[in-house]
């Protein structure tokens, strides 16, 4: 049942690796900020997570999909990300009631540059929801150099 405190919030983050970076901080990092989000949603004044979820995919480098359905649970996840990724897109859905979408957008733009703050990173978002926007809406280039 979708209800008029219900927000929908879908990004691409593509992040382009300029210096190797172990897969396994990589898993960690992307299910860090899935369990960021839904904390700082659920403080902002969400009053339930329908759904936060992720799948990281790569070229040639194995795919990671991660999901979290409670901000007190740990995020579940499965797939893996084998070494030497240097080009990483990851689609991220957040499903939650009780903050408008403006606010949702905001915690997940700001946890993301911080979360997915690697070293030699570059960070680029464009939030996916065409029918929100007029023919989709790019967030600009969200982009860090290190």
């Amino acid at each position: 049942m979708i209800t008029s405190d219900f927000s929908a919030y879908a990004v691409k983050i593509d992040v382009d690796l300029h210096e190797t970076v172990p897969s396994a901080l990589l898993q960690s990092r992307i299910e860090s900020l899935l369990s960021v989000i839904a904390r700082e949603c659920m403080a902002a004044g969400a009053t339930l997570i329908g759904h936060i979820k992720c799948l990281a995919s790569t070229a040639s480098h194995g795919f990671l999909a991660v999901s979290v359905v409670d901000e007190k649970a740990a995020p579940r996840f499965r797939g893996a990300l084998d070494e030497g990724v240097g080009e990483l897109s990851i689609v991220l859905n957040v499903l939650l009631y009780g903050l408008p979408r403006d606010k949702v957008v905001e915690i997940v733009e700001r946890t993301t540059e911080c979360v997915l703050d690697i070293p030699g990173a570059h960070l680029h978002l464009s939030d996916l929801d065409e029918h929100h926007h007029d023919g989709g809406h790019d967030h600009g280039n969200h982009v860090h150099e290190h």
